[in-house]
């Protein structure tokens, strides 16, 4: 048949006119949806970029790297990502967080880096030799970790919920976005906290991500891959994938994985400490000791109480046979090298270098450092002696128990049921060896830091602070697993046991954060029904309708309530519920109280007076003071909105 172009022409036209026509009055979706979806899309394509660049930076550095490829592909996106944000504060602090700053920057490194890109890409291939390895029950766990990272990320790219997410984690990028530069933020102290987290946030929104949650999900994910890689080459890929429901089958764990908090991203710099501890363990090579050390600051760099691995890394070098002093010294130059960065800023801006802690500094002075810090330690000598079993049993979830309050994190079970059997004296792979002998060292190290720390305060009590510490805990499960598989009790085999149980805690954990999918409304937003401000108000309340309804025209200042990111930059949050008393001790009186406000600049504030009710009615663990003042100083002010006598907004300038 002779070809004919135009009716070819013709037939494309028709078949576009017909779909376009039809799917114009039959919609098979929202217009929100597609929003939405695109949304997405575009902060996984940014997210992906970054770490991509990441990925292939690490790749550089470290050169050949004989280890399992997931493993190799998460430590060096784990080092990638931290000289990645290390890049972006020099960048943010002197040219700007201008987008076209954040797509040059990240166009040079790749193109710098093309060809590492491509090598760092090809370990995730593995992923497929993994699957094959992991026989029905690995396949079962790997089933029910990928229902609980793929629903984490759904809640990740939503709007943000979680407390301190809210508090100054994205806050912290969405103003320096707003200024243009990044640098010192008087009003919110947890500025001071080291930012390698919030440095790449801030680089993905630059490039035009809208969830910043996105990079924290992506961190952990690396943290699974590389402890997946790690411990399936040195011990079985079933006890790979059982490590990995050890940290799942917590709550809180599972909770951060979308929250945008910096727990996950201090759990993989710590497995990245640990992997090289390991590998200098077993080759002994001065360079593993130098990057064991830059992984250690790094982990500093997400989180201040994940410099708990300066003195634990510190001990394998002296634990190790006859102890290497020169590698020890290489380890501890290198960790405070990359936490140099942090320690200086803050000295730089505050005179503290450890702002907001220790000493007083910029905005914390000594009455407000005493606010902050002086929260007496909780519990009892049980605490310190029973601490994985009290930690583990009697965590909760931001909840209370008795005098284990202050644990507020729900662990799992599987951590300490496994974890414990790593003690039996069944054998152990001459090539885990070096593996299990820098986790128990890190492990139960660390145990005794953690208690010792939470009999100074009741703060350092807190789980999630030493989250970074968790991929020791759960080698040593995963260890503890593969022990029981050898044990008999007459016909019953206590492996078959231990692996139901693994399967139970895990399916509960993912039942538990699949109907918090429903719960919250995620798949309606998801699906359309919600739009943002609908999906925010059926999680946040009045808050959610707060936020908005604040004035533009001057700046706002909030009383008992923390969480600014819906506001900023034109309020200023009360971030640890301290203004008012501070305020009133330093001016004398509440009438000198309101005048130093108007002086500071503030039009407005906002008074959230539930929260002011639960601090008074809790003087045990918050400050003291006379909430009839607060009402009758407030109440000699301008009413411009009444919300429902849950928040009050005056007006402050005459």
């Amino acid at each position: 048949m002779k070809a004919r172009p135009w009716l070819a022409l013709g037939v494309l036209l028709w078949l576009a006119f017909g779909l376009a026509y039809y799917y114009a009055f039959h919609r098979p979706f929202t217009p929100q949806f597609a929003v939405q979806l695109a949304r997405a899309g575009r902060d996984l394509l940014c997210t992906g970029l970054l770490f991509s660049a990441a990925g292939a930076l690490g790749t550089r550095l470290l050169g050949a790297l004989d280890a399992a490829p997931l493993a190799r592909l998460a430590v060096r996106a784990a080092l990638g990502l931290g000289m990645l944000s290390f890049l972006y504060l020099l960048l943010g602090s002197s040219i700007g967080t201008q987008a076209w700053v954040a797509w040059a920057a990240l166009a040079i490194v790749l193109g710098l880096l093309r060809r590492s890109l491509a090598s760092w890409w090809q370990d995730a291939a593995s992923l497929a030799t993994l699957w094959a390895a992991s026989g029905r029950l690995g396949r079962l766990l790997a089933g029910l970790c990928a229902l609980i990272f793929a629903g984490a990320l759904l809640v990740a790219l939503a709007p943000p919920l979680a407390f301190d997410a809210l508090v100054y984690h994205l806050s912290l990028p969405k103003l320096y976005i707003a200024n243009g530069q990044v640098g010192y933020l008087s009003e919110i102290m947890y500025w001071g906290f080291p930012q390698v987290v919030h440095m790449l946030m801030t680089w993905a929104a630059a490039l035009g991500a809208t969830q910043g949650a996105v990079v924290a999900w992506g961190m952990g994910l690396l943290a699974a891959l590389g402890l997946l890689g790690q411990l399936s080459q040195q011990l079985s890929a079933r006890a790979a994938w059982v490590a990995l429901a050890a940290l799942l089958s917590g709550a809180s764990l599972v909770t951060a994985l979308s929250s945008a908090y910096v727990d996950w991203p201090g759990l993989l710099m710590g497995w990245g400490v640990l992997f090289f501890l390991e590998l200098w363990l077993r080759q002994r090579q001065a360079r593993w000791a130098l990057w064991a050390g830059v992984l250690c600051g790094l982990a500093f760099g997400s989180k201040y109480t994940a410099g708990i691995y300066a003195p634990l890394g510190g001990l394998v070098f002296v634990l190790a046979g006859k102890p290497d002093w020169r590698a020890l010294l290489r380890y501890l130059a290198a960790a405070l090298l990359c936490a140099a960065p942090w320690l200086l800023r803050n000295a730089l801006a505050t005179g503290n270098p450890f702002y907001p802690l220790l000493l007083p500094g910029g905005e914390m002075d000594a009455i407000r450092l005493g606010y902050y810090q002086g929260f007496a330690a909780q519990g009892n000598w049980l605490d310190a002696l029973l601490l994985p079993f009290r930690a583990t049993w009697l965590g909760i979830e931001g909840g209370h128990i008795g005098n284990a309050a202050g644990y507020e994190t729900s662990l799992g079970p599987l951590l300490l049921l496994f974890g414990l059997l790593a003690l039996l004296p069944a054998g152990v792979p001459a090539a885990a060896h070096s593996l299990k002998r820098s986790s128990v060292i890190v492990a139960l190290g660390g145990l005794f830091v953690w208690a010792l720390a939470g009999r100074l305060t009741g703060h350092l009590i807190r789980s999630h602070l030493y989250f970074s510490l968790f991929p020791a805990f759960a080698t040593l499960a995963a260890f503890g697993f593969e022990k029981a598989q050898s044990l008999r009790l007459g016909a019953v085999r206590v492996g078959r046991l231990a692996a139901a149980s693994t399967l139970l805690a895990l399916a509960l954990s993912a039942l538990g954060s699949s109907l918090g999918l429903v719960q919250r409304g995620v798949l309606d937003w998801w699906s359309g029904a919600l739009d943002d401000q609908a999906y925010s108000q059926r999680n946040l309340g009045l808050y959610a309708l707060v936020m908005p309804a604040l004035p533009e025209d001057g700046r706002t200042l909030m009383l008992w309530e923390t969480r600014g990111w819906a506001c900023l930059p034109n309020c200023e949050p009360d971030e640890i519920i301290d203004r008012w008393p501070h305020d009133l001790q330093v001016s004398g009186s509440p009438a000198a109280v309101l005048a130093r406000w108007r002086a500071e600049g503030y039009a407005y504030v906002l008074y959230y007076r539930l929260g002011a009710q639960f601090v008074y009615a809790d003087p045990q663990h918050f400050h003291t003071f006379n909430l009839q003042v607060v009402e009758d100083t407030l109440g000699s002010l301008p009413v411009v909105e009444n919300f429902n006598e849950d928040y009050v907004l005056y007006r402050l300038q005459p």
